[in-house]
């Protein structure tokens, strides 16, 4: 089992819907590039598969995806996303329950600093090479100054910083 999340601090230039289309963006390129890396190393041709929460975002994220797959993100194409993103109530998807968890755990972590939800889980996120690429921090306080495991790990591969201390 493989995690994504993406953290999104909101300022003037991101925020509403542009956020949710950052955070799609962020999560898709991750995955692609996750069944990209298990292709390369283990010759294991998987196709994911996005599966949404029926919400307010439903007709765009179809269009995000869209445009994903046929212009590519900011970071490059995706080639390894089986179909189109489908969509399913909350209730009637124990996994869309698990990632609505994953969100909440995320959230709790980098708004309020509480971590015991994330402290769990954050084995579970993507991690190649020290590299916590399944946990992605955007906005303006990421980067050299931050110490959340996103960052952290960007910059000292193998370590999470000091926001989660061991149990």
């Amino acid at each position: 089992m493989r995690l994504y999340a993406a953290a999104i601090e909101k300022n003037t230039e991101l925020y509403g819907e542009h956020a949710v289309e950052a955070a799609t963006e962020q999560v898709c390129k991750r995955f692609d590039t996750f069944l990209k890396r298990r292709y390369r190393e283990y010759n294991d041709a998987q196709r994911g598969l996005l599966i949404f929460s029926e919400g307010r975002f439903d007709a765009r994220a179809k269009l995000w995806v869209r445009g994903f797959r046929r212009r590519g993100t900011r970071w490059g194409s995706i080639y390894n996303l089986a179909d189109i993103p489908y969509f399913a109530p909350m209730k009637e998807s124990r996994l869309l329950q698990a990632a609505d968890f994953i969100a909440h755990a995320t959230w709790l972590s980098y708004e309020r600093r509480d971590h015991t939800l994330a402290r769990r889980l954050l084995r579970h996120f993507d991690l190649h090479e020290g590299v916590l690429h399944g946990l992605v921090h955007v906005g303006p306080s990421r980067g050299r100054d931050c110490d959340c495991p996103a960052c952290t790990s960007r910059r000292i591969p193998g370590n999470i910083g000091p926001w989660i201390p061991p149990e």
